[in-house]
């Protein structure tokens, strides 16, 4: 199968070409690999917290955002999960709360708000 490429011009100022031309320096790349693979990567950023917004404001499903950004329904999945967890936490808190209200039970709540500190605690020691 034959890949059809293409061609952007881009203009530098002396501290960005002086940048670009060291890190491809140090990455063993041509100044275009590394232009491209930068581009790659900062559109599919971009793409993806377009997607994330999107979703969260309940205006297209995942497979419709797949559709409109080329990216993949799990790539798009995983973004939305990662930007989530801080609301699913407050949720899951809210929910412990109403429980613990219902249940005329105050311990659940305590123990439900000692989970997410667990939770966040874990989840900052995988951070880098």
């Amino acid at each position: 199968m034959v890949t059809k490429k293409h061609t952007y011009s881009v203009r530098l100022d002396d501290s960005a070409q002086m940048l670009i031309e060291k890190a491809a320096k140090v990455t063993h790349q041509s100044c275009g690999s590394l232009l491209k693979i930068a581009g790659e990567d900062h559109a599919r950023k971009v793409l993806l917290e377009w997607a994330v917004a999107q979703y969260k404001e309940d205006k297209l499903s995942f497979s419709q955002l797949a559709e409109q950004t080329g990216l993949a329904v799990e790539e798009i999945m995983d973004a939305v999960s990662l930007h989530s967890h801080e609301r699913n936490l407050a949720l899951f808190l809210e929910s412990a709360r109403t429980a613990a209200k219902l249940s005329n039970n105050p311990e659940f709540y305590e123990q439900a708000k000692a989970a997410v500190v667990k939770v966040l605690e874990e989840s900052t020691e995988l951070t880098p």
